[in-house]
């Protein structure tokens, strides 16, 4: 009697303490009713194992590469004042970086303007000489005719012995004369003619000189040509830079690709592969396409380089110049591969498992996974296509516990933390 009574107080009180430890979750479902020796069945939702065509792949390590810098050069030997950039700013495209001294250029565009207008007066004067020119032609051309018509007359009379001879020759030098004036004169128009095409010359050279001081006065104010950040930067606010100096290196943050050793051996599959995956070593997935396989072959790795450029823009944890990214590279060709989802994967000492929905009873299940595609990961060894396996409710199962297909009633441990840290 004293045995029944204290083994049904000691019942009661166990049962009390497991309800107490059940309330506080302090004790699992599972446990709880394994103790009371109930054969609840456990909810859970499952999914069946299929295929895809796709390529095995390797992860190799590669890393970020700026691309082109724009530098920021001055354009003249003069003092240089640095405006309120600093490095590291971010800039856009004409924002005025520094501004040079343009003094000796403003002096220097005065000498040409004033030796055009010189010019310009010497090309008028020039004109008005040769219309002066033009007209005394216009005489002499007259005269010369004239004097011609008297000397031929006089050449007539002499054939009739009706004028001396000495007069006939008088009127023939004096027309010999006239000539000669009037070559004088076309000589002297097309010498007019010409100093007018060498100051045109000479006016043209100093309008381009103008406009090339005009441009170099503009272009002491040194800006960006390109949007993108400060990566170098002079160490003075106000200085001396000589033509051609660099004051300023700007990084355009959309140029950057991804450079890395490939496996000779992969090569082949990668020229085929348009889009390749990959991560930061902090998860952040990006897509890159192979752009270039430079001709460098490197004998002790047996690797080549491969640029790769980055699809869409770079997460700004990879914008940094030697930046890790971990890319996944085929290594086959494309053919079909079982997947296994992400949250069907249990992770256990020294790999990998997942529950098998075999009936109404979890089967233990250890496989193989390789590397890691949208949503799951390829299977090497260990499911089969058509296979279900259990993708919720599964941190609760044990080998061959009984399972109910449907959504779970309690959730994953990852769920209950963020329920626990949203309350």
């Amino acid at each position: 009697m004293i045995f029944t009574y204290l083994s049904s107080s000691i019942t009661r009180f166990l049962g009390s303490v497991l309800a107490m430890l059940m309330i506080e979750g302090g004790v699992s479902p599972s446990l709880a009713q394994n103790s009371w020796g109930e054969k609840r069945a456990a909810r859970v939702e499952v999914t069946e194992i299929n295929t895809r065509v796709l390529a095995d792949l390797a992860d190799v390590q590669g890393r970020v590469i700026e691309g082109p810098r724009y530098s920021v050069t001055a354009t003249t030997d003069a003092i240089t004042n640095i405006n309120a950039v600093r490095l590291g700013d971010l800039v856009t495209s004409g924002d005025v970086i520094a501004i040079q001294d343009s003094a000796k250029l403003d002096l220097q565009l005065k000498k040409v303007r004033a030796n055009l207008r010189e010019t310009e007066l010497r090309l008028a004067d020039s004109e008005a000489e040769l219309q002066t020119e033009a007209e005394l032609l216009a005489i002499y051309s007259a005269q010369a005719a004239l004097l011609a018509g008297k000397a031929k007359r006089a050449e007539g009379l002499v054939a009739n012995n009706a004028l001396a001879v000495d007069a006939a020759e008088m009127a023939f030098n004096n027309s010999m004369t006239a000539n000669i004036s009037l070559l004088t004169r076309q000589s002297s128009i097309a010498r007019l003619k010409a100093k007018q095409k060498i100051f045109g010359v000479t006016i043209d050279q100093a309008k381009a000189e103008i406009a090339q001081l005009l441009n170099n006065i503009k272009a002491t104010k040194l800006r960006a040509e390109m949007d993108g950040q400060v990566t170098f930067i002079v160490g003075y606010r106000r200085g001396f830079a000589r033509e051609g100096e660099v004051v300023a290196k700007i990084t355009d943050l959309n140029s950057f690709e991804i450079e890395a050793e490939i496996p000779v051996k992969f090569i082949s599959f990668l020229e085929n592969t348009e889009i390749v995956s990959a991560h930061s070593l902090y998860g952040n997935q990006i897509n890159i396409a192979p752009r270039v396989s430079l001709p460098a072959h490197n004998l002790r790795s047996a690797t080549r380089t491969v640029r790769f450029s980055v699809i869409g823009k770079l997460p700004f944890i990879l914008q940094g110049d030697n930046a890790v990214v971990v890319i996944q590279v085929p290594t086959t060709s494309p053919k079909p591969m079982v997947i296994v989802p992400k949250d069907a994967v249990l992770p256990v000492t020294g790999g990998h498992l997942v529950y098998l929905a075999e009936g109404s009873r979890a089967k233990r299940q250890l496989i193989q996974i390789g590397a890691a595609v949208e949503d799951g990961f390829i299977v090497q060894k260990g499911l089969s296509p058509g296979q279900k396996v259990v993708v919720r409710g599964n941190e609760q199962l044990s080998d061959g516990k009984k399972i109910q297909v449907g959504k779970p009633n309690v959730g994953t441990r990852n769920e209950k933390a963020k329920s626990k840290s949203a309350q």
